[in-house]
């Protein structure tokens, strides 16, 4: 079999690869689409940008959502598939795309996704608690409008009640960032930091962090981490990239049929209250069950996990 071109290098070498491909690939996909942007919605460079910031606007949110897309395309599943032939020679396998998970395993994951909901938002509530000192007021400020933000811009995805704006965002929302995110987070960073750093614990736990911090989200920054690391530990026992994509689908859908009811007026839930209780058994029991659920998927791992 022929080698793959970047084959030789070093742990850290392939992982400092990586990032540079990553960045590559984001800047020229960024600027082909902001050029594609002008003769599909008929704007001029300047136009373009101004509008990026009117997200009350029909336009300006067909804009965002192109550009969600194209960035989901370009930053996160581009680059690992493109990695993994470059240092394995077959994307589908270096990615552990080319493995399904073993058993029952994707009905446990739907059940954690869902037994966890109590868990997972009590530490929403607990990082939204967080307060800086007095001489970071400026960078709290800037936190708070970035979570704002947002929060506005997810609103405004989810605020149709069509059923064609329902399946666009399970395909925006749902699939694109469960497929890509995945890719590149577990399928690659978390793979090439274990192989720079030798220890798989760490290696899920700083891919989680980092998963994290990307959403530019810090009032939410502690839940997140926290799902990325289960995401981490799922790929890692399950042995394939397609368990934690499952579970990250299942997360993201959650909210959007959430939003979809509520928008049709049969259920008065806001998506982000979904599960949340204040009765500390529930989370407790909550907590319980999700590390349940984990172990199952641990128990079941294959000889050689990923």
């Amino acid at each position: 079999m022929k080698q793959a071109l970047f084959s030789n290098l070093t742990p850290f070498s392939r992982l400092v690869f990586a990032i540079a491909l990553t960045f590559s690939c984001f800047i020229l996909f960024f600027f082909a689409a902001l050029l594609l942007a002008l003769p599909i919605f008929h704007l001029s460079l300047t136009g373009t940008l101004a509008i990026l910031n009117q997200i009350d606007d029909p336009k300006a949110l067909r804009i965002l959502e192109y550009f969600q897309v194209t960035q989901s395309v370009g930053l996160f599943i581009i680059p690992p598939v493109l990695a993994g032939f470059l240092l394995e020679g077959n994307s589908w396998t270096y990615l552990k795309a080319n493995q399904t998970g073993k058993g029952n395993v994707y009905f446990i994951v739907f059940l954690l996704m869902f037994v966890s909901l109590p868990f997972i938002n009590w530490l929403v509530d607990l990082n939204q608690m967080m307060k800086l000192p007095e001489f970071l007021k400026g960078m709290e400020d800037w936190m708070k409008s970035a979570e704002e933000q947002a929060g506005k811009l997810t609103d405004s995805f989810l605020a149709g009640s069509s059923f064609g704006n329902f399946l666009f965002n399970i395909f925006m929302i749902g699939i694109l960032p469960a497929v890509g995110e995945e890719f590149m987070f577990r399928g690659l960073l978390q793979k090439l930091l274990k192989g720079w750093l030798k220890n798989i614990h760490l290696a899920v736990f700083i891919t989680g962090f980092l998963f994290a911090l990307m959403h530019l989200q810090f009032y939410g920054l502690l839940p997140r981490m926290i799902l990325g690391v289960i995401f981490g530990y799922l790929f890692y026992w399950s042995g394939s990239i397609w368990v934690p994509v499952f579970a990250h689908f299942v997360n993201n859908s959650g909210a959007i049929i959430i939003s979809y009811l509520a928008n049709l007026g049969l259920i008065s839930q806001k998506y982000q209250d979904f599960g949340s209780t204040h009765n500390v058994f529930l989370i407790l029991l909550s907590l319980l069950m999700t590390t349940s659920c984990l172990f199952m998927v641990y128990r079941r791992k294959p000889l050689y996990p990923s």
